[in-house]
């Protein structure tokens, strides 16, 4: 909800209107120069035209302004209304006189018309440019019409401009009008504006300028659609959001002013309208006759009225509301029997014509009919389950669950049960990428159908809560429900499909337990029960579980040919999300055994798939997304990676899309992206979201401050992220490695600046916050939790790195520890052999070996450059200024000059600025003043500081 409304909507600023405030600046511009025109400002009711008259009129700083308001009187009007006020704003008392005397003939007329141009001609002269505001020109009397032409054609070097708002929903109505307004436009002096909706954009920026703050972004796109960018309604929203907090009503004054708009129709262009408002979008024609059952003569003639009127806007073969807000406006004013009967009718219309189920259970609903609309949602959901549609597929599920107890018979009706029907919805959140709403649905369908001892709907609920709870690693809650499935399958009754999903799931969760052992017997057991029941897509599951397993034995090439088996006969059957497993299963046997590279192609064919049957936030798509997204800053395409992280899709979950934010943020931080951490501030908040959320955005967090220079505050980050991650997934989480070496490396970094500012207690402060996260690490090589099996390359890639930095840490040259973590990372971790050649080269420093250093240094700054891995190039830049091993003419921020550095190096020794002065045979003061100078080049706070950011930055060697 927006904050609360302090501004009248008069002083709300004026938003996307500027270019033509521009314009209309301007003609008053050229009036004031003796350059005479009209603006005729168009648009339908409500988009803004007189906000923006008043804006310009506000605007001005000379002249005069004369505002002339026209009434709906009918034609042809009241004759001269609007000469007459104009005379009125001139303060013209003998003009006044003579119009009062009634109508005058054509021959005064033409008089009246003369003296009235002539006094705003002098006014003109007199007072500056003068501007005529005439508001809503459809409504101007003929005869003031009149007048308007022949001032207008009229004009040379008057020094006045007109501005004209017509409005143009019902414009068809008003021939005359139209023919003026043509007339009017023909003339070389006059220009029509016509004024569009807003945007999306200046919609939500109104908003903000409405409520005082920025609106959610779904409460903006919602005010969008339903108000089509008109700014009245979308201020009468704004309003009504501020004041209940929702947007599905009509505001009582804005409902008034919308259906009042039908009152001038004739009845049957009122019946029409009314009729059409039952349909929520475009409504086909012949559809409309048939609800209305008149004959098309007359429909025709009150079609007719009521396009004319701007209420309905032909579109194709059918006609639609101009915005939504006027159709439910007009369709909530209906009286409660009048509108059940409506949506009676659209049903059985629509049911005639083939229309989509879900269409027809939409007006069953409406119309209050649950029976009917039971059985046409169940429909709706089988035609959206087979167009690959699961979100639709879910919403007609729901609505079948929440109906049920309401009708009677429901199970004669539908040939299923309330269970049945939770087990498929359960499955369709699944699809739809909502796994913890799939595990609520599960776990209802188990109440249901152990309620109603139906013992295959019982099997099919526990297989589908193993399913959801396996997507969200609730590896714990697995084996009850699984092995409770097996036994429920050997209950009389219960078919050989169903019993071979029971051994499938058990297999699953054996294998996710990590009781490997007990997986494979299951799992051969499930495969060949499946071949029997002639299930293909529980062979698929079959046959992924077992190459799992030998994975996990080691036998790659075994596990690659079962799963390319898996994925083609999933396609062979047409078993989408079996296929789409198989898919994510292949791609992380090459990742995690270590082919990166080789991940990459299977990734992207099973998102195409994925996009192509329109499920790509189904559970499977959700992992190729993430684990591509890995993969591409795995292999140091940093570009690209974030290219795959921002997919602008706006129904993505919203854990899908906190998920994927997190891992966009390796190559974010890794590239040093301004926008690095806002995006990691924002994703802090949806660390409840997901484990991996927590842990990748609290790690890229630890990653970010570390290269900025603030280790301390990276430990802090580091320590409270794996506290989040021990009370929700316990402490025994492979990707601990990963954070606990990211957080020695803080450590090694805090150590090492305190030992250049002859600090020991600090550094030995930091040795000792190291021993636990080395303990930690040490814990998860021996116990830890992950893919079943060893740590595979990556783990121990991160295992190797850990010891590194902890040798590091106690500040010795560790050579062999960084030389084993290089090779580790050799599988293809792109960012980190950068990292580890660039440490591996610090370690050959500090033992003398300038010419190993060297070249790993460069290979580091090669490899650093083409990633575009911004901080990891400048601390490599950095070492080789620091050493003379290279001088790449990337610049620093600050260059200090020589006495400069001369007078750091001491400080870091610890000298005051008297004995600086001493040793350098200059003043007190002029130590401190080159101090001071340093501190500003270095934007430090402190002379310790100073000398850390100069060590970092390869400015001084200590």
């Amino acid at each position: 909800m927006m904050a609360a409304m302090e501004r009248p909507r008069s002083e709300v600023p004026l938003v996307g209107r500027e270019r033509e405030l521009l314009l209309l600046r301007g003609l008053v511009a050229d009036a004031a120069a003796g350059r005479p025109g009209a603006v005729l400002l168009a648009g339908a009711a409500g988009v803004g035209k007189s906000r923006l008259v008043r804006a310009l009129h506000d605007g001005l700083e000379e002249g005069r302004v004369l505002r002339v308001q026209c009434v709906d009187l009918g034609e042809p009007g009241l004759p001269l209304l609007a000469v007459t006020d104009l005379a009125r704003a001139l303060g013209d008392d003998e003009l006044l006189a003579e119009l009062a005397d009634g109508v005058p003939d054509e021959a005064r007329r033409l008089r009246t018309y003369d003296a009235l141009a002539t006094r705003l001609a002098a006014a003109g002269r007199t007072h500056g440019p003068v501007l005529v505001v005439l508001e809503d020109l459809q409504w101007l009397d003929a005869a003031s019409a009149d007048f308007l032409r022949f001032l207008l054609t009229r004009a040379a070097t008057e020094r006045i401009a007109v501005v004209a708002t017509l409005r143009t929903d019902g414009l068809a109505a008003r021939p005359r009008t139209r023919r003026l307004v043509g007339e009017l436009g023909r003339l070389e002096h006059v220009r029509r504006v016509d004024l569009a909706p807003l945007t999306a954009a200046e919609v939500s920026a109104l908003l903000e300028h409405v409520g005082g703050a920025e609106p959610e972004p779904h409460m903006a796109e919602e005010v969008f659609r339903r108000t089509g960018g008109n700014p009245f309604f979308v201020q009468a929203l704004a309003e009504e959001l501020d004041a209940t907090g929702r947007l599905d009503a009509v505001p009582t004054g804005l409902a008034d002013l919308l259906v009042g708009r039908l009152e001038p129709l004739p009845d049957a262009a009122r019946e029409v309208v009314r009729a059409a408002a039952g349909s929520a979008g475009t409504v086909p024609d012949s559809v409309l006759r048939a609800v209305l059952g008149r004959p098309d003569v007359e429909v025709d003639e009150a079609l007719r009225a009521a396009v004319q009127a701007g209420l309905l806007v032909p579109d194709g073969a059918g006609y639609r509301f101009a915005h939504d807000l006027l159709r439910t406006a007009i369709h909530d004013d209906l009286l409660p029997g009048v509108r059940a009967r409506l949506h009676a009718d659209y049903a059985d219309v629509l049911a005639s014509a083939g229309a989509p189920p879900g269409e027809v259970a939409h007006h069953h609903a409406l119309a209050g009919n649950r029976p009917h609309a039971l059985v046409w949602s169940l429909r709706a959901a089988d035609d959206a389950l087979l167009a690959t549609a699961p979100e639709a597929a879910l919403h007609h599920l729901q609505d079948v669950l929440d109906a049920w107890p309401d009708v009677t018979g429901a199970e004669a009706l539908t040939g299923t049960t309330p269970g049945r029907v939770a087990v498929r919805a359960a499955a369709a959140a699944g699809l739809a990428g909502e796994p913890a709403r799939s595990v609520e649905l599960a776990r209802l369908a188990v109440e249901l159908t152990d309620g109603a001892g139906d013992a295959v709907g019982a099997v099919q609920a526990r297989a589908e809560l193993v399913r959801q709870l396996i997507a969200l690693d609730r590896t714990s809650e697995l084996l009850v429900p699984a092995e409770q499935a097996a036994a429920l399958a050997v209950a009389e009754g219960v078919d050989a499909g169903t019993a071979a999903l029971a051994e499938v799931m058990l297999a699953r969760s054996l294998l996710s337990s990590r009781d490997t052992v007990a997986a494979r017997p299951v799992a051969e057991r499930a495969l060949d029960r499946a071949r029997a029941a002639a299930v293909p897509s529980l062979e698929v599951d079959a046959l992924t579980t077992l190459a799992f397993l030998d994975e996990v034995d080691g036998d790659v090439a075994r596990a690659a040919e079962q799963l390319g088996e898996a994925a083609l006969l999933a396609r062979q059957h047409g078993e989408l999300a079996a296929e789409l497993r198989a898919h994510y299963t292949l791609a992380s046997l090459h990742y995690y055994g270590g082919d990166v590279a080789g991940a990459l192609p299977v990734l992207r064919s099973g998102l195409a798939r994925a996009a192509e049957a329109g499920v790509r936030w189904s559970d499977p798509g959700v992992e190729m997304r993430v684990l591509e997204v890995i993969a591409l800053y795995v292999g140091g395409d940093l570009d690209a990676s974030l290219a795959a992280a921002a997919v602008p899709d706006r129904r993505r979950p919203d854990a899908a899309a906190a998920r994927l934010a997190a891992v966009g943020c390796y190559a974010a931080v890794a590239r040093g992206r301004d926008d690095a951490a806002s995006r990691l501030a924002r994703l802090e908040e949806s660390w409840e979201v997901d484990p991996q959320v927590a842990l990748v955005g609290g790690g890229c967090e630890v990653e970010r401050l570390t290269w900025a220079g603030e280790p301390v505050a990276a430990v802090a980050v580091a320590q409270r992220a794996l506290e989040h991650l021990d009370a929700v997934v316990g402490e025994r989480m492979y990707g601990g490695l990963w954070l606990a070496a990211l957080a020695l490396a803080a450590l090694a970094d805090h150590a090492a600046a305190c030992r250049l500012q002859r600090d020991e207690a600090g550094a030995a402060a930091a040795e000792t916050a190291g021993a636990s996260w080395t303990a930690r690490a040490e814990r998860l090589v021996v116990g830890g939790r992950g893919r079943p099996g060893d740590l595979g390359p990556e783990g121990r890639a991160w295992h190797a790195r850990t010891v590194a930095e902890a040798a590091r840490l106690r500040g010795v040259p560790a050579v062999e520890e960084w030389q084993v973590a290089l090779d580790a990372f050799a599988y293809g971790h792109e960012p980190e052999l950068a990292r580890c050649r660039w440490r591996l080269a610090e370690s050959r420093l500090a033992e003398g070996d300038r010419d190993t250093a060297r070249s790993l240094l460069e290979a580091a700054a090669e490899s650093a450059a083409r990633m575009g891995a911004r901080p990891l190039q400048d601390a490599i830049d950095a070492t080789q200024r620091r050493t003379g091993l290279g001088r790449p003419a990337r610049g620093t921020t600050a260059v200090l000059t020589g006495r400069e550095r001369e007078v750091l190096v001491l400080v870091a020794e610890g000298l005051t600025n008297r004995e600086i002065g001493r040793r350098l045979h200059i003043s007190e003061k002029t130590a401190s003043v080159h101090l001071s100078n340093v501190m500003a080049k270095l934007n430090a706070s402190s002379r310790t500081e100073a000398v850390t950011v100069a060590h970092r930055r390869g400015l001084i060697e200590v």
